[in-house]
């Protein structure tokens, strides 16, 4: 026997033909998420010379690590050279 939800049952990928166009925010959110990690490692590249770890581990800490490792990078990682 399956459950009956009353027709509230909605599929994640039904927009239906009266639905509003997506928002540009839908695009432009994930560009300001991802353009801080793509600088950092941008930098690392650019003066691979880093403090504590060595380069790749950095890069793994900003692709994953989000802000954090953004911010960690910039306090403990980032040579004297740069």
């Amino acid at each position: 026997m399956t459950p009956d939800f009353g027709g509230l049952f909605v599929f994640a990928g039904s927009a239906g033909l009266g639905s509003p166009p997506p928002s540009p925010w839908v695009a432009i959110v994930p560009l300001i998420a991802i353009l801080p990690a793509v600088l950092c490692m941008l930098d690392i590249a650019r003066h691979p010379r880093t403090r504590q770890f060595p380069p790749q581990i950095w890069l793994a800490i900003c692709a994953f690590g989000n802000v954090f490792g953004l911010f960690a990078y910039v306090r403990f990682g980032r040579g004297e050279d740069a």
